[in-house]
């Protein structure tokens, strides 16, 4: 009885453990992230823009999501740089799309989201700096902490399920 009550409160841990650990790892990896929502159409384009430091970074990202996007609807995803250089220009013809681009100088980058279509959409997007690695251990490292608080947790069903069917022995 003793190890099924020091399993669960280590599980229990884990489990909080984890949650606490994502929640600060997902805010490390969106730390340089700007991110935009709104409804897109030809009238009214999504723009954001990020700050990213060359010194730091050497590669940016961003991502747009565009609700039941079809090819030949019109809507393009841009990156200037803040000299005004075009440094991606794509189509964006499925529902998501994520792409680098270099970073080479001091300043703010924006991304630009357009529609020459007739449609409306929802559009969401993100710009920032590429995660390190410390951020990206920290996006990966909780979700192991939670999986071993589940298996804990599993584990001490089946024990108390298999001690349950067995025959108690009064002595």
């Amino acid at each position: 009885m003793r190890k099924s009550i020091i399993t669960l409160i280590s599980s229990g841990a884990a489990i909080a453990i984890g949650l606490v650990l994502m929640a600060v790892g997902t805010q490390a990896v969106l730390e340089d992230v700007a991110q935009g929502t709104g409804m897109l159409s030809s009238q009214t384009p999504l723009e954001i823009e990020v700050p990213i430091d060359a010194a730091d970074v050497q590669t940016g990202v961003f991502v747009v999501q565009v609700v039941d996007v079809g090819e030949g609807d019109g809507i393009t995803a841009s990156v200037s740089d803040p000299l005004g250089s075009e440094l991606v220009n794509i189509p964006i013809d499925a529902d998501s799309v994520e792409e680098r681009f270099a970073v080479t100088v001091n300043g703010t980058y924006r991304l630009l989201v357009e529609s020459s279509g007739t449609g409306e959409w929802r559009a969401y997007a993100a710009i920032g700096s590429m995660p390190d690695a410390g951020s990206k251990a920290l996006a990966f490292i909780p979700f192991y902490v939670l999986v071993a608080g589940i298996v804990g947790m599993a584990g001490l069903g089946v024990y108390w399920v298999a001690t349950l069917r067995k025959p108690h022995q009064f002595r």
